[in-house]
């Protein structure tokens, strides 16, 4: 989050695992409590929702008129990815709350970290390494973000999301961070072979609101899209 720049602190709630940044003239605990009720809400509205594919659907389900923002932003997300909604939660719930927090705060930065997926409100350039444990890449090199946007990455070699690819990572960076998170999912679905991975970043930055992208496979980094990437 960078030393001195950010008044930062983590927050869970069942499997919503937070790490929350900001800049504003504003107490820590009003945030955390802001952020704390507005999660609270968010998660009963998945709950609530009535068709219980929502849950378990690996494709889009069919959209209807939905008075929820979250839940129609998993939706409309998932539909374009062609992955069920559940891909596009995390980066969705990061999105929300930090909508919430700029709407009801004065707040001059904000960065949400939602198990990995972000949705940030810069004023200035900000570093999000890239993480893939396996990869030789993991560490070293950096997308640069800036001003309001959402960066998420899917792995086939870490952590508990289940993924038909073989991606060590596929980090991408868009205009609405559900889309970020849908789409990560769904190309690490795709690469299956370092050959995969130039091919795939092309297409990628391609897709509507994306900005920037990276694929990560063995010794192979894949970069696209008009974003800053930095070798650290």
């Amino acid at each position: 989050m960078g030393a001195g720049r950010f008044t930062s602190f983590s927050l869970a709630v069942g499997e919503s695992d937070l790490y929350v940044g900001f800049r504003g003239s504003v107490e820590r605990s009003v945030i955390e409590l802001s952020t704390l009720r507005q999660l609270r809400r968010l998660r009963q509205e998945l709950l609530d929702y009535p068709d219980p594919r929502l849950m378990t659907s690996l494709t889009p389900l069919f959209q209807h008129e939905e008075r929820s923002r979250l839940i129609a932003s998993m939706l409309s997300s998932a539909e374009q990815a062609n992955v069920g909604p559940m891909a596009a939660v995390a980066g969705a719930i990061a999105q929300e709350l930090g909508r919430h927090l700029l709407a009801t705060h004065t707040l001059e930065e904000l960065v949400i970290e939602n198990g990995g997926d972000l949705f940030l409100h810069l004023s200035e350039p900000l570093p999000v390494r890239l993480l893939a444990r396996s990869s030789p890449f993991s560490g070293t090199v950096a997308i640069m973000g800036d001003g309001e946007l959402g960066i998420a990455t899917s792995s086939a070699t870490m952590g508990h999301s289940l993924s038909f690819g073989r991606a060590d990572a596929v980090m991408v960076a868009a205009l609405d961070a559900a889309v970020a998170d849908a789409l990560a999912t769904s190309y690490c679905n795709r690469v299956l072979s370092a050959e995969d991975a130039e091919r795939l970043c092309s297409e990628l930055v391609k897709e509507e609101g994306v900005v920037g992208a990276l694929i990560a496979i063995g010794e192979t980094l894949a970069i696209g899209g008009q974003l800053e990437v930095r070798r650290l």
